[in-house]
């Protein structure tokens, strides 16, 4: 360690850190990248991305939403949800219907194709994720949500 407290990496001074939350991060990174790249794989096989897989499934649990209520449950723009969108409605995937009662507002539908398309790919995706969360209990499954729910809301604890 140089004088000055921060020590000495490839050339460049870097400050000393606590060195746990970073770890715990690449920790939660290399999970999600290792079961994303397994569900990348399963869905491709389905002829879906990931992205298209996530419309289906909400659409599946709430059809009828607007494309802003499915872009705030993806969390990404309406811009992006509508590229997608449109690339799923030329695949007979999914159909928007105007709002009868806001006529700037589409409601988004599954088609039965879309259905189809959902319950073939929803039971190797789950599959997936199953696999991997088996290695945890229920009881730190919920406790995992609790932490990641404070990472993700910026809380301090001590």
């Amino acid at each position: 360690m140089a004088a000055n407290g921060k020590s000495r990496r490839a050339g460049l001074a870097m400050p000393q850190v606590n060195d746990h939350p970073l770890r715990a991060w690449l920790a939660v990174a290399r999970a999600y990248q290792t079961i994303q790249r397994q569900l990348e794989r399963i869905l491709d096989e389905a002829g879906l991305t990931l992205p298209q897989f996530d419309v289906l499934a909400n659409l599946g649990m709430s059809e009828g939403i607007t494309q802003q209520e499915l872009a705030g449950r993806l969390l990404v723009t309406k811009g992006n949800v509508c590229g997608v969108l449109d690339r799923m409605e030329e695949a007979d995937l999914v159909e928007r219907r105007p709002d009868p009662r806001d006529r700037r507002a589409n409601r988004l539908y599954l088609t039965g194709r879309g259905r189809g398309a959902l319950r073939e790919a929803f039971p190797a995706h789950l599959g997936v994720v199953q696999r991997h969360m088996a290695a945890l209990s229920d009881e730190q499954c919920q406790l995992l949500c609790r932490l990641l729910a404070t990472v993700e809301n910026g809380e301090l604890s001590d």
